[in-house]
């Protein structure tokens, strides 16, 4: 049955898309394990730093994309704060726009459901310090994990950032939540892309904000060792238990279609050229994340 848990009131009022609006305030809401991280780096290349403003809860909370805490932080701060980012980024829930006093827009990455819960179950078992990571690693399969309700992030997760849905119990996710999250999409949102598509999705980060520093090399991914075979009938459960990331993804999917048919009439031809850009771009890529990344354990360490 449908549930009327955690509905929320960000329908009371459509938002512009940024396409319509100049100079927005761009909001990442951020979905664990869907190559966000990756992005970021796109992001903070064509944001100067000074407008970029990463929100995130406090050490001392537990940890999670599915968390309304960073909505809360951004709200108590001042006015000028608030209007001062023009790129906002975090794991959170959508809702945050409301307290942006000018016009903003979100951005979004969704992945396929099964790969990215496969990813985040390897995230925690692996992670000592994750707040789940006791129970993943202490002999519970992927199945157990996915379906067990120890981790709401492993019920539809994906739906219910998009919906700013936390409320809803475990395994109670109903067609409502979906529908919310497609009509915020299609109210708030100027690109959801797709994991699978990053190429596709960054040529409409250019052809939405005119955004050109688009390399990029892949961050934060999970080493190979981490990458054993996914039994089919776990697959299958995962697949269940996040049956609205699933329709969710094929609606994205099929919006991402629409949208690259409409602005890259000749599509192929533009991938080739980023992509042979990019393949020119990786080694110096690397070479600067791998210096960022001494650069912030040195300062970690002081």
């Amino acid at each position: 049955m449908a549930s009327d848990v955690g509905k929320s009131r960000h329908d009371e009022a459509p938002a512009a898309t940024g396409s319509t609006i100049p100079d927005p305030t761009v909001i990442f809401l951020h979905v664990g394990k869907t190559g966000g991280w990756t992005l970021r780096q796109v992001l903070y290349r064509n944001v100067g730093r000074s407008q970029v403003m990463r929100v995130k809860p406090p050490r001392d909370r537990p940890r999670g994309f599915l968390n309304v805490q960073p909505l809360e932080d951004f709200a108590a701060l001042s006015s000028a704060d608030r209007e001062r980012p023009r790129l906002i980024v975090s794991h959170m829930i959508f809702g945050i726009h409301e307290s942006v006093p000018r016009p903003s827009t979100y951005i979004s990455m969704l992945r396929h459901p099964v790969p990215r819960a496969i990813s985040q179950y390897r995230h925690v078992a692996r992670t000592a310090g994750h707040r789940l990571h006791e129970r993943a690693a202490a002999g519970m399969t992927i199945e157990e994990y996915v379906t067990s309700g120890v981790a709401l992030e492993m019920d539809n997760a994906q739906t219910r950032a998009i919906a700013g849905d936390v409320e809803t119990p475990f395994g109670e996710c109903g067609r409502d939540m979906l529908e919310r999250a497609k009509r915020h999409i299609d109210q708030h949102f100027s690109i959801v892309g797709l994991t699978e598509r990053f190429d596709e999705t960054l040529l409409l980060l250019d052809s939405t904000f005119g955004w050109r520093n688009l390399y990029y090399v892949r961050t934060n991914s999970a080493p190979d060792t981490q990458r054993a075979p996914i039994s089919e009938s776990a697959k299958r459960a995962i697949a269940a238990q996040n049956w609205l990331d699933c329709e969710l993804y094929e609606y994205v999917s099929d919006k991402l279609d629409a949208r690259l048919r409409a602005s890259f009439p000749a599509l192929e031809a533009d991938l080739r050229r980023f992509r042979t850009g990019n393949r020119l771009y990786k080694p110096w890529g690397r070479l600067c994340y791998r210096a960022k990344q001494r650069a912030v354990r040195t300062f970690e360490r002081t």
